[in-house]
């Protein structure tokens, strides 16, 4: 028999790691359509150091993290897809549903070209990445404009998602809540393994002291 009721589902890390990516995003924006740009590379230094150990965390960490547990098969997608269209209400192991999973991979490569393509952009007048100059002057500024059109599409990924909690919301599934709180109300034999979240803060802070020292130490200590 099985009993539905609320269970472990996010740890500490990845619930952190949405709401921190959420914020820096912002700040990004901001700092960017503001012209502080300081701010905007140490900002762009705390989301590289939070989306790598994201990455490692999808391999070793809880089971809804991990990306080999989450990632379905196109045909499954289009099945969860269809049926949510027909107002049913597919059945998934707990964490991510099967659309959303694809959204999350997506949304990481989009943050991931952003970076990049911002290690080697430049403005023209006195900010470059740190990497800038390794490639060419008409390399640089073809990065620079990928950069400016990648978050214009980051921007429209980011309402899609809104609408999507939207839409699960008006069908009374809260996707927010348990982003917050950890738990979320499934089946006890549907249990998945979740591991304690501080290991990945500590591999976060490990990234992080890497990236500060190689990085952003300059860029950070001018701001202060």
């Amino acid at each position: 028999m099985t009993h539905t009721q609320l269970h472990p589902v996010w740890d500490s890390f990845i619930r952190g790691y949405h709401w921190l990516q959420a914020v820096t995003i912002g700040g990004l924006w901001y700092t960017g359509t503001e012209g502080l740009m300081d701010w905007h590379f140490s900002l762009a230094y705390f989301l590289l150091a939070l989306i790598s150990t994201r990455l490692i965390w999808g391999v070793f960490g809880s089971e809804t993290a991990q990306f080999s547990r989450f990632v379905r098969s196109p045909v499954t997608v289009i099945n969860y897809l269809t049926a949510s269209l027909r107002g049913e209400k597919p059945s998934y192991s707990p964490g991510h549903n099967p659309a959303g999973a694809y959204m999350v991979v997506a949304f990481m490569l989009l943050l991931i070209t952003q970076l990049t393509t911002g290690l080697f952009a430049n403005d023209d007048i006195i900010s470059e990445g740190p990497f800038a100059y390794l490639v060419s002057g008409e390399t640089s500024s073809l990065l620079t404009e990928i950069h400016a059109i990648n978050f214009d599409i980051i921007l429209g990924a980011i309402g899609l998602h809104l609408t999507a909690i939207a839409v699960y919301s008006l069908r009374k599934e809260n996707l927010i809540t348990p982003m917050l709180t950890g738990r979320k109300r499934f089946n006890d034999e549907a249990l998945p393994k979740v591991v304690n979240g501080i290991w990945g803060w500590v591999i976060f802070f490990a990234i992080g002291i890497i990236v500060y020292f190689t990085l952003a130490k300059d860029v950070v200590a001018y701001l202060f």
